[in-house]
């Protein structure tokens, strides 16, 4: 279009600069007009090649290239935010979720309910498990076996001779997503049992199911109690103390495919990695789902989650807006 319109502009001064050519009596004021409208035309030419050529490399940019500005700006994000909030508040590594790959000089934080399940399935299968073994025994419990728990000292030796990455998701989706997998579900024994206790602490005696407006009471007062949040909804910060370590790419799930694929080059693990994708099925659209579960809460209860969550907000750079927005029950 600009190009299209730039053209347009060069017909329509060239036939003006046309005019002056007939005319047979030559005079100062022609000589400055065609002087004008040839200095026109030469800075209208110039404009058209630069654009031209600026379309030409934007054009043949490869793609990659705007993902790799991306994510390193992540790392930079995450550098200048732990600058500012004294390192997470952290001044110690946690290294029980971390599983380090010698063989493929691979180094991954845990965190749950943010692709753990594909990537506990590639780790268990370079460690040699069958699939049966992958798809039905406890992955952490098969991953340990083969990958035990790295001392501090050895998991920051790991990070200098290893590709580090991690997965994270925003906050409050992967909070949906755990209560959904874990409480509502009741596929698995240990959280049918959660659910239900969490249940009956705020319902003594009855007989209904677990409500969102529960599972977030539940951890404000596990938080208030300084009891350990649960990993599947345990902060990003406190599972993988990520203003303490080097990472060398932050995968976000909003934008995994091409994330895991900038890994995947970057590793050269394309042939050994299993683009496998489990339980990233959404039975629901994210928007639906935040009006349908945070409709349930206060403003006192949300205002509380916000907090214990906040540091996650910024060192990931998400947004709470469209969750606070969203009207809640009266207090």
């Amino acid at each position: 279009m600009i190009v299209t319109n730039i053209r347009r502009l060069v017909r329509k001064t060239s036939s003006k600069l046309w005019k002056f050519t007939p005319q047979p009596a030559v005079n100062v004021s022609n000589l400055q007009g065609a002087c004008t409208a040839c200095i026109g035309v030469v800075v209208l030419l110039l404009l058209i090649v630069t654009v031209t050529l600026l379309c030409v490399r934007l054009r043949d940019r490869p793609p990659e290239e705007g993902v790799q500005d991306i994510l390193e700006g992540r790392i930079t994000h995450l550098r200048n935010a732990c600058n500012r909030l004294d390192n997470g508040g952290h001044q110690s590594v946690h290294p029980a979720f971390y599983l380090h790959s010698k063989n493929n000089s691979l180094l991954y934080c845990l965190v749950f309910k943010a692709g753990t399940s594909s990537w506990f399935y590639n780790f268990n299968s370079w460690a040699g498990y069958t699939e049966y073994e992958i798809m039905h025994i406890d992955n952490l419990f098969l991953a340990r076996k083969f990958y035990p728990q790295l001392t501090r000292s050895a998991l920051m030796h790991s990070m200098e001779h290893s590709f580090s990455f991690l997965i994270v998701r925003h906050p409050f989706e992967r909070l949906i997503s755990a209560f959904e997998d874990r409480l509502v579900s009741m596929r698995n024994a240990y959280y049918s049992r959660v659910s239900r206790a969490i249940y009956e602490r705020y319902h003594p005696g009855g007989t209904g199911v677990i409500s969102f407006r529960d599972f977030v009471q539940f951890i404000i007062e596990d938080v208030a109690y300084s009891r350990d949040l649960d990993v599947h909804w345990c902060p990003v910060n406190n599972l993988c103390t990520p203003c303490l370590v080097r990472y060398d790419l932050i995968i976000k799930l909003e934008t995994y495919a091409q994330d895991v694929e900038v890994l995947l080059r970057r590793t050269n693990l394309r042939d050994k990695i299993k683009p496998v994708h489990i339980n990233h099925t959404r039975r629901d659209v994210v928007d639906r789902l935040i009006e349908k579960y945070f409709s349930q809460i206060t403003q006192k209860q949300m205002d509380a989650l916000y907090a214990i969550y906040e540091i996650d907000f910024m060192l990931f750079g998400y947004s709470a807006e469209k969750y606070f927005q969203v009207p809640k029950v009266p207090q």
